[in-house]
């Protein structure tokens, strides 16, 4: 494998990491919001329901395309590697 490649594959796993840094931060931000759901139960603020819901859908679909983008990233990252 050239120094070029070799260079190439440390940024592309540099990107991975921090693609799934990402991944976890959306899934932590879904984890709280399930907990503020739970904590509103009894308050039943039809609004900040509705927001909540909002920005839950939002960081679900954050969170698919990020792990649709590191599916996609590793696949081309083997392929080099692969091909070296």
């Amino acid at each position: 494998m050239d120094n070029k490649t070799s260079e190439m594959l440390k940024v592309m796993d540099s990107v991975l990491v921090k693609l799934e840094d990402a991944k976890n931060t959306q899934e932590s931000l879904l984890e709280k919001l399930g907990h503020i759901e739970v904590e509103l139960f009894d308050i039943q603020s039809k609004e900040l329901d509705a927001e909540i819901e909002k920005i839950k859908s939002s960081a679900s679909d954050a969170f698919e395309t990020i792990i649709e983008s590191i599916e996609n990233f590793e696949t081309k990252k083997n392929e080099i590697q692969n091909n070296q």
